[in-house]
């Protein structure tokens, strides 16, 4: 059997064509819109021993609308940290409220609201929020690594991706 050219490229676009039609990006593997609103985690220093102060820093760029309260959930490992404080961040310094509180072993809800402070404005860069921690190391080893995440977004950061935005420390003894 000889199949010429034009059939066999018609017959190569279909299956083409048909074999990738179902096919999407699944949530995790889409890449993030450079203009979306975005929420990234830091941790300083991402490096620390037994009884230092590490703080976890709530940073967010490219907002689309002004912020006037905010809402997240934190998770932590509680054999590693122990939770000390929130402190209003670069972009909350004059709101009313900026605070967290534990709502289980790591596990923080930490949230702020204007009050008669100022709005952020849109498109603004900064953080919201530094979360303090003292680190306990547990029984712990050196090296042992550890992820700080924020996520579920609320009130003005429903919008902001990703998701859940981690950042990941490791324990010097």
């Amino acid at each position: 059997m000889i199949i010429s050219k034009t059939a066999l490229l018609t017959l190569l676009i279909f299956c083409l064509l048909t074999s990738f039609s179902g096919c999407k990006k699944s949530p995790t593997d889409a890449t993030p819109d450079v203009n979306e609103p975005t929420i990234v985690l830091t941790c300083n220093p991402n490096t620390a021993a037994k009884d230092e102060i590490v703080s976890a820093s709530v940073f967010i760029k490219r907002n689309k609308k002004e912020i006037r309260v905010f809402g997240l959930d934190l998770t932590f490992d509680s054999r590693m940290f122990q939770f000390q404080e929130v402190r209003p961040g670069t972009l909350t310094g004059g709101w009313a409220a900026v605070d967290g509180n534990e709502v289980g072993p790591g596990s923080l809800t930490v949230g702020g609201f204007l009050g008669g402070g100022t709005a952020i404005p849109i498109a603004s860069e900064g953080t919201l929020a530094e979360i303090r921690f003292k680190v306990t190391g547990g029984d712990f080893s050196n090296g042992q690594q550890s992820q700080l995440c924020v996520k579920q977004y609320t009130d003005d950061l429903s919008e902001f991706r990703p998701d859940s935005a981690c950042s990941t420390f490791t324990l010097k003894k």
